[in-house]
């Protein structure tokens, strides 16, 4: 799947509150575990270049790439081309 410049920017920008908001259900799921440091996690946030490989990596299984990227741009679907008629 090929991803110009301008939507791979918009789809860091998501992939970022996406991942802010994994960080938070994590915290929030060890708060409930009893955890002495629920903020801590194993979670790492991609820089935009590692982003934009892993995009771009022909090698990446591309249905994988298609449902993360599905769920990241959730209730942001008409800003893209491609799932405006997916739906």
């Amino acid at each position: 799947m090929e991803w110009n410049a301008e939507a791979i920017d918009r789809l860091y920008v998501l992939y970022q509150e996406h991942h802010d908001r994994l960080q938070s259900e994590v915290a929030a799921t060890n708060r409930t575990l009893g955890s002495a440091n629920p903020e801590k996690s194993e979670l790492q946030r991609l820089t935009c270049d590692q982003f934009a490989a892993i995009l771009a990596d022909s090698t990446t299984d591309p249905k994988a790439v298609l449902l993360w990227v599905r769920r990241i741009i959730r209730g942001h679907e008409r800003e893209f081309q491609l799932f405006q008629a997916a739906g």
